[in-house]
């Protein structure tokens, strides 16, 4: 697996590591989704992930943004291309499920219409090349350096169990990278290691 990064079982802690540890704070920013074994995505390209705080709260606003893989390319398109590009996007509240920062594990809920969709996902997974811990302005602590993280989703009414690379770049991991991400999720075994069996890419342009 890569030399900076650890995974676990769902619903387990993670283990003991040299690596610091992946705090909410951690989250808050925009994430690609690279890879995943979720159907919904398979007609999607584009799939951005931004989690911002709520103040008052250790809840997490959670909005996706995503092109139809029908759609022209996002970027160098003619403007009556342009005119074409449709961008959906999904609304939802994170509620942590542990008092635990270090646990990550959420129960997601719609907004809007989608308000009766509820899911449970968590992070199982996450690394970078020069993972460190700091102190943020507001005193709380956050890893810098980290590129990608794994994440877990139960089976809801909707959607099959699945999982999720989601990297900070557009580009995201090497193929070396991904290939011992995958290789660490199979060590863990169980539901993480069947599940990748069945990982695609999502394209992004």
């Amino acid at each position: 697996m890569p030399p900076l990064s650890t995974f676990r079982a769902p619903n387990t802690p993670f283990s003991s590591t040299s690596l610091p540890t992946l705090t909410p704070p951690s989250l808050l920013k925009t994430w690609w989704v690279t890879t995943s074994t979720l159907p919904m995505w398979k007609s999607a390209k584009n799939i951005r992930i931004t989690y911002t705080a709520i103040p008052s709260t250790q809840d997490i606003d959670d909005i996706i943004h995503y092109n139809p893989r029908s759609s022209p390319p996002a970027t160098g398109s003619t403007p009556e291309e342009a005119a074409k590009i449709v961008t959906k996007s999904i609304h939802g509240t994170d509620y942590p499920l542990s008092d635990n920062p270090g646990d990550l594990t959420y129960k997601w809920r719609g907004r809007g219409i989608l308000f009766i969709a509820t899911s449970r996902w968590q992070v199982v997974g996450y690394g970078g090349r020069d993972v460190r811990a700091v102190t943020s302005e507001s005193g709380e602590e956050v890893l810098e350096g980290v590129e990608w993280v794994v994440t877990y989703f139960e089976k809801s009414l909707f959607t099959p169990a699945g999982v999720d690379v989601m990297t900070v770049a557009k580009e995201g991991v090497n193929e070396e990278t991904l290939g011992a991400i995958g290789e660490g999720l199979k060590g863990i075994g169980g539901v993480l290691g069947e599940l990748w069996d069945g990982i695609f890419d999502i394209p992004r342009d």
